[in-house]
């Protein structure tokens, strides 16, 4: 369990401490199976908060706090996040922050740092929506993240269905695709599994149809190879230590490494996936001519001989 002491956090992140926030009301339950709650923070913002345990695994709210990390290197579309503390006296208060709504010590979260993933929307949570209406497809402006988070994923052995919420503008002329949960990451909440084919792909298959696959995976490849060891590290700094253990950020940074080079196999055989689709907009997707059991060529990435990538630009794709 993540139980910390706020004089600890201070001394071992004293250049983060005023990163942290606290939990100041509990607005509602989330009912999505994961025990996460929707509360007003310290800064008067409205948090998700992840509610998982280290029953779950030691991994989740780390899985969580880099997964977002990388995303953001990516320039990819994810909600900001904080480490929000809940304390003794907070859960006493609100039974919604226990399992079963109990008052039972056995059956809450204990007092600690947690994952908050600032809630889009704010108050104004019905423009925000789970499913993409029909005929909406063309209303996503950032339908190209699709595939970098599908990159992100098949790079960071992402064992769960992809998440995303999808933000409607006041004039419901575009939809902007926010990526959320990664907990399932690296591995998922015990670093042991592996991913299968098609669990990384978001399950409405519509968002990849009619796009240029190789140019824009090979610009978001790019990204992803010029990250070394270095630079991941410095990246890890935001995720609190609570949250691991001391050998985890080591065996995320080696699977990285070693899963970079196998990405483009990767996502050939998702690629494959999608072609074979019953969905129509789905069976729209075109396999790149270099996709082979190989994998899709990296035109113009870096490689392990440190060849300099030829710069390349997605933005005029559909």
């Amino acid at each position: 369990m993540m139980v910390s002491d706020p004089t600890e956090e201070n001394e071992t992140y004293p250049e983060r401490s005023s990163n942290v926030l606290r939990a100041k009301a509990v607005i509602r339950k989330i009912n999505n199976g994961s025990n996460t709650v929707l509360v007003r923070a310290s800064d008067g913002l409205l948090y998700v908060i992840k509610m998982m345990d280290g029953l779950k695994g030691p991994n989740v709210l780390a899985n969580e706090a880099l997964g977002n990390e990388l995303a953001k290197y990516l320039g990819l579309a994810v909600p900001d996040w904080r480490p929000i503390e809940l304390s003794e006296a907070f859960i006493e208060k609100y039974l919604l922050l226990h399992w079963t709504g109990s008052e039972s010590w056995l059956d809450r979260p204990g007092p600690g740092l947690y994952f908050g993933s600032l809630a889009v929307g704010q108050d104004d949570l019905e423009s925000v929506l789970d499913e993409l209406p029909e005929n909406w497809l063309n209303r996503i402006g950032n339908r190209k993240d699709f595939v970098g988070m599908l990159l992100l994923d098949l790079w960071a052995n992402q064992i769960g269905t992809r998440s995303a919420i999808l933000v409607n503008s006041s004039d419901q002329s575009k939809v902007t695709a926010v990526f959320i949960d990664n907990s399932r990451m690296f591995g998922g909440f015990w670093g042991i599994e592996e991913q299968r084919r098609g669990t990384a792909l978001y399950h409405d298959r519509r968002v990849y149809a009619d796009l240029d696959f190789n140019r824009i995976f090979n610009w978001w490849l790019q990204k992803a190879i010029a990250m070394d060891e270095k630079m991941l590290l410095q990246v890890a700094r935001a995720v609190p230590r609570q949250w691991h253990d001391s050998g985890y950020l080591q065996d995320v940074s080696t699977q990285l490494q070693i899963r970079k080079w196998r990405v483009a196999q990767l996502l050939a055989q998702e690629l494959n996936i999608i072609a074979n689709s019953k969905n129509n907009a789905a069976s729209q997707v075109t396999l790149p001519s270099n996709a082979t059991a190989d994998g899709i060529e990296a035109t113009g990435a870096s490689t392990a001989d440190g060849k300099s990538p030829k710069k390349a630009s997605p933005e005029s794709d559909g």
